[in-house]
């Protein structure tokens, strides 16, 4: 899905449960995914001996009905670097859209202080409809360079028309394209994903997020 991501975060603690009782009644219908970690893809990781381990969540795809269809998350994590004072889970997420949490898992682990690798293990995943996760298809990457192309050619008053059309346009495609999985992308659906990753990784108020 096309889109340049947004690289700031901020650290925020998620305690167990929530604001919303029927959000944790719903969420305590949802099966715990069942994490069963191995060595990643050798041609999908940039460094296979990176230290890197990765595992398939299986998430209700419509959260109004938990225990139907499910969908696929990809998951990867480090295990904190001195096991005798670990404290928690350190889930780093890239914001969006479209950004992939695998990668940037793999390529920000060297940046944190060493404090937080000791004491966390650190998790990342593919949000529902990005990367590993399946894809949501609007533009392929053709399409979405003529796209860009376009808008730049259109001068004043015709630019805010062009990118209405091009809006409008870009909407049907991701409903042609990717209609089954559209109406379950977006943050309710995310935030319960998170839910439950953490749950699967057996954490109650310690997982953070970053």
């Amino acid at each position: 899905m096309g889109g340049v991501g947004v690289t700031s975060f901020a650290v925020t603690a998620l305690l167990g449960g929530g604001p919303g009782a029927a959000t944790a009644t719903t969420l305590a219908a949802a099966p715990v995914p069942v994490l069963s970690w191995g060595p990643c893809d050798a041609a999908d990781a940039d460094d296979p001996g990176d230290g890197f381990e990765c595992a398939t969540a299986r998430v209700p795809l419509d959260y109004r009905r938990p225990t139907g269809r499910t969908i696929p998350l990809a998951v990867t994590r480090r295990l904190a670097a001195d096991p005798a004072h670990r404290t928690g889970v350190l889930l780093l997420h890239p914001g969006g859209p479209g950004n992939s949490g695998v990668d940037f898992a793999r390529n920000s682990y060297d940046a944190l202080p060493a404090s937080l690798r000791d004491a966390f293990g650190v998790v990342g995943y593919d949000m529902r409809g990005v990367a590993r996760s399946g894809q949501v298809e609007c533009w392929n990457d053709k399409e979405y360079s003529a796209a860009v192309d376009a808008a730049r050619g259109v001068p004043g008053p015709g630019a805010l028309q062009t990118a209405v059309r091009q809006g409008l346009d870009f909407a049907t495609a991701c409903r042609e394209r990717s209609g089954e999985l559209v109406p379950f992308v977006g943050t309710g659906s995310n935030a319960k994903d998170i839910d439950l990753l953490r749950q699967a990784l057996a954490e109650r108020n310690r997982l953070r997020i970053r």
